[in-house]
């Protein structure tokens, strides 16, 4: 059980991926309808490099972990097979973020 939480600090430790598995926790509480993540149209040299950031680093630890899981194909992200076993934590520290946050993608 001590590896599950390695794992989630480890996650949490990149507000990327803090991002994204809040949003799960938002959207799923409302539906179970996965978060889809697009690329915007404005792309500039700064977003393209977060963008390469986010699909090779932050989505494949999230994966791996099986805290999310991601279709490639449809950049859709669904809560994975562990996320259960975090969604407590998860729960319990989205009350204390600030409410005036900004979406992951």
């Amino acid at each position: 059980m001590n590896q599950i939480y390695d794992e989630l600090f480890e996650a949490l430790a990149n507000e990327r991926r803090r991002r994204i598995l809040f949003e799960l926790v938002d959207q799923n509480s409302q539906s179970e309808a996965p978060v889809h993540i697009d690329a915007p149209p404005d792309r500039t040299d700064t977003r393209q490099a977060v963008d390469i950031e986010l699909y090779h680093v932050h989505l494949p630890k999230l994966d791996d972990y099986g805290f999310v899981d991601w279709n490639r194909n449809t950049s859709a992200v669904e809560p994975g097979e562990r996320f259960a076993d975090i969604r407590p934590v998860l729960e319990r520290l989205r009350g204390q973020r600030p409410e005036a946050t900004v979406k992951f993608v």
